[in-house]
C-alpha cells in the first residue's frame, strides 16, 4: 500500500495517505460501491505478537464507539483483515488538527480555546457516563481535529479502554508524555502502575489547554505571564498529580469553563455600559 489507487477489501480506492504515527498509518479511500470517502487505518506491528495485543483492544473499542453518537465522535464502521494486516474504516474529518494550528498560526485565544474546549469536554463527559466508562486516555493537540465551521472531531481511539474498577493496575502503560496523567506511564516491566479511570482524561484536559494556549508542553507548572489567571486555576486543578485532588468529572471543567466565558463577557460589556450610564 505505498502506491496511491490501489483497492483494498474489494471496495475502497485508496486516494492518498493522511497521516503516519508509530501504531499505523491512515489513508483516504473512496468506497467504489457508494461513492462516499472514508478514513482508513492499517496497523503496523512488526512483533505478531504485538500486533494480536493491538487488534483485540481496537476491536474491542470497536463494538463499543460502533453504538456511540455524539458529536465530536467519529463514526466507526468496520474492521477487517486483508494479507495479514489488519485496517479500520471510519468517518472522514475535514479539517487540521489543533497541533498543526498551534504549531503554524499560533497559540489560540481564550475565546477559541473556550469553543474547543467546552466541545471537547462534552465529548469527554459522554464517553465517561457510559456504563462502564470509556477511558479516552490519549487526548492531545494532534488528536483533535478542527473544521472550517468551528467543530471538532475527537480522533484515535486506539488505547481507549472500558473501566474495570475490578483491576488493581492497566495491564499496558500507554500515553503520549507532556500530555498523559503520570499514573498512565508504567514500571520498568511496561506494566501500568494504576487502573486508569476518567481523572486520567481529566489531566489531559489540563495539558491540552496549557498546550494550546502556550504552544509548548506542559512541564508540571504554569507559568501565569502566559495564561490568565482564571485559566491557569483550571489547568492547575486539572493537573493535579493525585487523581483525587482533580476535578472529579468534566462537567465540573465545563462549569469553571462557561464562568470563564461569563467573566469575559462582562468585561467586554462594562465599558459599554459604564459609557451608557454616564450619557444619562
Amino acid at each position: 500500500m505505498d502506491k496511491e489507487n490501489l483497492i483494498i477489501n474489494g471496495r475502497y480506492l485508496v486516494l492518498e495517505n493522511i497521516g503516519k504515527g508509530g501504531a499505523g498509518e491512515v489513508f483516504l479511500a473512496r468506497d467504489i460501491k457508494n461513492g462516499r470517502k472514508y478514513a482508513i487505518k492499517r496497523y503496523i506491528s512488526s512483533n505478531p505478537n504485538d500486533r494480536n495485543q493491538l487488534i483485540d483492544n481496537i476491536e474491542r473499542e470497536l463494538n463499543v464507539l460502533k453504538y456511540t453518537t455524539h458529536p465530536v465522535l467519529p463514526k466507526i464502521y468496520n474492521l477487517f483483515m486483508e494479507d495479514s494486516r489488519f485496517f479500520l474504516v471510519m468517518e472522514y474529518v475535514e479539517g487540521i488538527n489543533l497541533k498543526e494550528v498551534v504549531d503554524t498560526k499560533g497559540a489560540l485565544s481564550e475565546e477559541q480555546l473556550l469553543s474547543v474546549m467546552e466541545q471537547v469536554c462534552s465529548g469527554l463527559y459522554y464517553l465517561h457516563s457510559i456504563e462502564p466508562p470509556i477511558v479516552y486516555r490519549d487526548l492531545k493537540p494532534s488528536n483533535i481535529i478542527l473544521s472550517d465551521d468551528g467543530k471538532i472531531k475527537l480522533i484515535d481511539f486506539g488505547i481507549a479502554k472500558r473501566y474495570n474498577r475490578e483491576l488493581i493496575a492497566d495491564k499496558y502503560a500507554y500515553g503520549t508524555k507532556g500530555f498523559a496523567s503520570p499514573e498512565q506511564f508504567g514500571n520498568s516491566k511496561g506494566m501500568g502502575i494504576y487502573n486508569t479511570d476518567i481523572r486520567s482524561d481529566i489531566y489531559a484536559v489540563g495539558t491540552t489547554m496549557f498546550y494550546l494556549l502556550t504552544g509548548r508542553s506542559y512541564n508540571g507548572k504554569v507559568d501565569s505571564a502566559l495564561i490568565s489567571r482564571s485559566f491557569a486555576k483550571i489547568i492547575s486543578k486539572c493537573t493535579k498529580v493525585r487523581p483525587k485532588e482533580r476535578y472529579q468529572s468534566t462537567i465540573d471543567v465545563i462549569c469553571d469553563l462557561k464562568r470563564c466565558r461569563k467573566s469575559m463577557i462582562r468585561k467586554l460589556i462594562y465599558p459599554i455600559i459604564k459609557k451608557i450610564t454616564k450619557k444619562i
